[in-house]
């Protein structure tokens, strides 16, 4: 009897013992969400842990995240397989899809689903009345403010360095818009939200003295851009479907919360988000293609 007692116990430390192991093999193993730098560091970490501990609460996963140091990082990360999600711009959605297998789930939506780049002129109709003019651009990774509209001018075999008398980046949207009502650019290139150029930088950004300036002419108008994506590593998906689509739905939903939806919003800088597809980032694929473009000159609107 002493002895079967014994083998109880050491039957019942062993279940134990084998239970417990498999509870810890059986925990969550934390996801990763990336962030790509678009605003200033301290501010986009703060942001992201509050994004990763609504959407842990929500679909009961520990989430941690991954700020890159540029675009190019996070692809990566995503490749090295040091990040299962991310927040990627639409050009390293491109990138990232080809080179470390990222698969697009949402999109953001700020006015819409889509954006478009615009050339707003001082007094100019047409383009070749630009001719000797002071043009600004927002910088050279800008996709509104500078890429897609060097598509443009492409086609219209405009070379920008000889054919205007001088070529300025100001930095940011606001600043080219001030630049124009200042009379220090003739044109400049920025974002639209619609695709008659209604709604646009200038309207978005008020002058700030108070004076009321001429509307802009519109010169163009480009093609429908779609908005930054949020994207799976293609194997995680593959292996994780489930726990993919509880996060991919589960984000949807927290933005539609009448109690959690604000802050979230405010947290992704957006108003919603929408189901996306590859298919509608082919016009990104050709102005990439066009321009020669590499993973590094990424960047977002």
């Amino acid at each position: 009897m002493k002895s079967l007692g014994r083998f109880s116990i050491f039957v019942f430390m062993f279940l134990l013992a084998f239970t417990s192991a498999q509870f810890v093999q059986g925990a969550p193993k934390p996801i990763v969400i990336g962030f790509i730098p678009g605003e200033n560091p301290d501010v986009l970490k703060e942001h992201g842990q509050g994004i990763a501990s609504l959407i842990q609460a929500k679909i009961g996963v520990p989430v941690t995240i991954f700020v890159s140091k540029d675009y190019n990082d996070m692809i990566v990360a995503m490749k090295e397989k040091r990040v299962d999600f991310a927040f990627f711009t639409a050009m390293t959605y491109v990138f990232g899809e080809k080179e470390a297998g990222a698969k697009v789930l949402l999109k953001k939506v700020w006015e819409g689903p889509y954006y478009f780049a615009t050339i707003l002129a001082k007094t100019a109709t047409k383009l070749p009345q630009l001719k000797g003019k002071t043009f600004a651009f927002v910088d050279q990774k800008s996709t509104s403010g500078y890429l897609y509209p060097q598509v443009y001018f492409k086609k219209n075999n405009v070379d920008a360095k000889s054919f205007f008398k001088q070529t300025v980046f100001s930095g940011n949207h606001t600043e080219s818009i001030k630049m124009l009502r200042e009379g220090k650019a003739d044109a400049v290139a920025v974002f639209s939200n619609d695709a008659k150029a209604k709604d646009t930088a200038w309207e978005r950004f008020p002058s700030e003295d108070g004076k009321k300036y001429p509307h802009p002419k519109v010169l163009w108008v480009s093609d429908a851009i779609p908005n930054d994506p949020f994207v799976v590593r293609q194997d995680f998906y593959d292996k994780n479907p489930k726990l993919a689509h509880d996060l991919m739905f589960g984000m949807m939903e927290l933005i539609e919360d009448p109690k959690e939806g604000p802050n979230f919003q405010k947290l992704l800088n957006v108003k919603s988000l929408m189901l996306a597809t590859s298919a509608q980032y082919e016009p990104v694929r050709e102005m990439v293609k066009e321009l020669g473009l590499k993973p590094e000159s990424t960047n977002s609107k």
